[in-house]
């Protein structure tokens, strides 16, 4: 009767485990387009979860600084920085690239008029905006409107004068955020009127919208050089921060911040003095569950990333399938 007695037991509890809700996240998924780790030049695309099928998407003349995909558009814009034999001699363009046209030459949007651009986004009506730092011009947050990317020379004009770092544009297309000397700023893009979300701290860096345009995650930081956190802040109502801790070892900085597609995870590039190499890692924002992602592609990391957010033509036409054994041997 004992062992019997015992035999039942086990076999309630595991009966009840079986019944018990089990917290699982599931780890980010998707398409993604990143700057190829080895040649600044070229945008890739690949799914987060397997790089070893990447294809390469387009090509630029000079190396790719940042770049900003149209939400639900057909359009890429690239920050481009020629290197010149002095830093007079060196500037930053902006092109425009279009996803359903990929062997359409890119088109320059800006004519080597600007010296230092920092960042730049571009709007799901396919406006564009941009930090410029250029010496001899007003540095501030600029806007080339979409009626201005048809013409043969865009004209671009100054919304905001104040030294801005990195930009992003909402997905509802409604808002602007800026990270500047002196915190986070929101810009309404029908009123342009504009709002501090973040005060008095000016190491905060890379603003970006949730999928929803509800929130505004950034890098938080009190000092140049420490690692910081993450911060979430809510954009409409009540501002609602909070903050998630970094993955610790031996990083020393966060070099890219993106929001995975469901919004659920914030993703983020992290690198050290002692490794050239980028390791990425995605935090849940409900449970601060921390994992690393991208590990298939070379070097186990990428430094420059988006998530894709349409079905598009994963190369252009005439390309063939390279896998990364591949890259490394026409190198």
């Amino acid at each position: 009767m004992t062992n019997r007695f015992k035999n039942t037991v086990k076999i309630l509890c595991l009966c009840l485990m079986l019944l018990l809700p089990v917290v699982t996240h599931a780890a980010p998924t998707g398409e993604i387009i990143f700057r190829h780790p080895e040649d600044y030049r070229e945008l890739w695309i690949g799914n987060v979860n397997d790089g070893r099928s990447a294809q390469p998407l387009f090509k630029m003349p000079h190396d790719i600084r940042a770049f900003s995909i149209q939400r639900d558009g057909r359009y890429i814009i690239a920050v481009v920085w020629k290197k010149g034999k002095d830093e007079f001699d060196s500037f930053h363009d902006i092109y425009l690239l279009d996803r359903e046209n990929p062997n359409v030459a890119p088109k320059r949007l800006t004519q080597g008029q600007y010296r230092e651009i920092i960042d730049a986004a571009i709007s799901p009506d396919k406006d564009v905006i941009f930090t410029n730092h250029s010496w001899g011009l007003r540095p501030g947050v600029y806007l080339i409107p979409n009626h201005e990317i048809e013409k043969k020379n865009p004209n671009a004009k100054l919304l905001q004068q104040l030294n801005a770092y990195e930009v992003d544009w909402a997905p509802n297309g409604k808002k602007i955020a800026y990270s500047t000397d002196f915190g986070i700023f929101l810009l309404d893009t029908a009123t342009k009127e504009t709002s501090q979300i973040i005060k008095h701290n000016d190491f905060d860096d890379f603003p970006v919208f949730s999928p929803n345009s509800k929130q505004l995650a950034f890098l938080a930081k009190t000092k140049p050089f420490e690692l910081g956190k993450l911060g979430i802040v809510s954009v409409v109502g009540p501002r609602n921060l909070r903050y998630i801790e970094l993955e610790e070892g031996i990083f020393n900085f966060v070099d890219h911040l993106t929001w995975s597609v469901d919004g659920k995870y914030l993703v983020y590039t992290m690198f050290s003095d002692w490794d050239p190499a980028y390791t990425n890692f995605a935090v849940h924002i409900d449970s601060g569950v921390t994992e690393r992602v991208l590990e298939t592609y070379s070097n186990g990391g990428l430094r420059l990333f988006e998530w894709a957010t349409r079905a598009y033509a994963l190369e252009p036409e005439g390309l063939l399938t390279t896998v990364w054994g591949e890259i490394k041997q026409r190198k």
